[in-house]
């Protein structure tokens, strides 16, 4: 067996419980992704469109969405950490290979992040300026595409043992990015078209509940209304690229799995519904379009999830290794300690969400 020797400690709590945890959690982080993806692209989209004139629904536009995105990261930041160490405890023998192979490129992940998050704070304080700031979003864009591009790297190769011996032998020192895997691009591509779609229910949602200038709002709902119902059906047809460039023996385990089987199919609906919504906002203001939105978003995202927990699970039992054949000995009055902070914790995140998402914004010193 390709996979190193199992752990000698067990689990704490039942394997369906982590991977519901690990489900929740890495939801909530793929919304913060989108939002970033999607607020970085198009604060320096509309900041490079309005960058001789600071006095445009434009320029306010893209200052307002500067000023959202170093929380959005911290929301991404941590929200990111619960669902890497659940990953971990139900996958180490494949992940912790895999993030050895590439070890140099994981490492920078750090680096990179710390860059990033320090040029939204200079692209804010610019924006309070009344300055261009176009170029510090793109540059900020670029480092957080290019970790997506490492953890996809990483989580795609926890699924080919087969490689990693090879992968060893080329380059012991992890200095390397593998980009054979024909799953990458599809994956990639899904990502992208699923963040505007999102970013564009939260457009309409800051439009609608947020107290910034009406011609701000109005810029914030069209373009949302267009995103979320443009990026909902590209997600869809990138959905079914994602599910067909699955192995042959993948696929048919999906389609016959009691679980799995209708992720697809659901997330197409909630896509579906996002898209309808984000048209539908166009012709109809209102809180329905948009809380239909925003919810759709969360759904289609969660089926996505759930669809890749599929993919993920049933590879790896094609290769020798089954998540749920592990030693558990749960510890539940941990476990309920535990449960009890995570929906405290979860609760404060989403007052502080709320709060961001009516937020009038930051005044504009000379």
């Amino acid at each position: 067996m390709p996979f190193p020797t199992l752990d000698p400690i067990p689990l704490p709590a039942p394997v369906w419980l982590f991977k519901a945890l690990h489900i929740a959690t890495l939801s909530l982080h793929f919304i913060t992704i989108y939002l970033m993806v999607g607020g970085l692209t198009l604060a320096a989209m509309w900041n490079f469109r309005a960058r001789q004139d600071a006095d445009t629904p434009l320029y306010d536009a893209s200052a307002d969405i500067a000023h959202r995105l170093p929380v959005v990261m911290t929301y991404l930041v941590n929200l990111g950490i619960p669902p890497l160490l659940f990953a971990q405890v139900l996958y180490g023998r494949a992940l912790y290979t895999s993030s050895i192979l590439i070890g140099a490129y994981w490492l920078s992940v750090v680096f990179l992040l710390t860059g990033a998050y320090y040029l939204l704070y200079v692209a804010a304080r610019r924006a309070d300026q009344g300055r261009a700031f176009w170029w510090l979003s793109l540059l900020s864009l670029v480092g957080v595409a290019y970790i997506g591009r490492i953890y996809s790297t990483n989580l795609t190769l926890m699924l080919r043992p087969e490689v990693w011996l090879d992968l060893y032998r080329a380059d012991a020192l992890g200095a390397q990015l593998p980009t054979d895997d024909p799953t990458t691009l599809p994956r990639f591509l899904f990502m992208m078209a699923t963040s505007f779609a999102v970013t564009g229910a939260g457009l309409l949602t800051v439009a609608h509940f947020s107290r910034v200038k009406a011609a701000v709002r109005s810029l914030m709902g069209r373009w949302g209304g267009w995103l979320a119902g443009v990026g909902g059906l590209l997600a869809m047809g990138l959905g079914f690229w994602v599910h067909s460039a699955q192995p042959e023996i993948v696929k048919a385990s999906l389609a016959n799995h009691s679980f799995y089987a209708w992720s697809l199919p659901g997330f197409l609906v909630c896509a579906a519904l996002l898209s309808l919504f984000g048209f539908l906002s166009l012709k109809l203001p209102g809180w329905i379009p948009v809380v239909g939105a925003a919810g759709a978003g969360f759904l289609a995202t969660t089926m996505a999830v759930i669809a890749r927990d599929g993919i993920r699970d049933l590879t790896l039992l094609v290769k020798g290794f089954d998540v749920w054949q592990q030693p558990v000995v749960s510890n539940w009055q941990v476990v309920i300690i535990f449960l009890a902070l995570f929906v405290a914790g979860l609760s404060v995140m989403g007052w502080m969400a709320y709060a961001l998402a009516k937020a009038k914004g930051v005044a504009r010193h000379a």
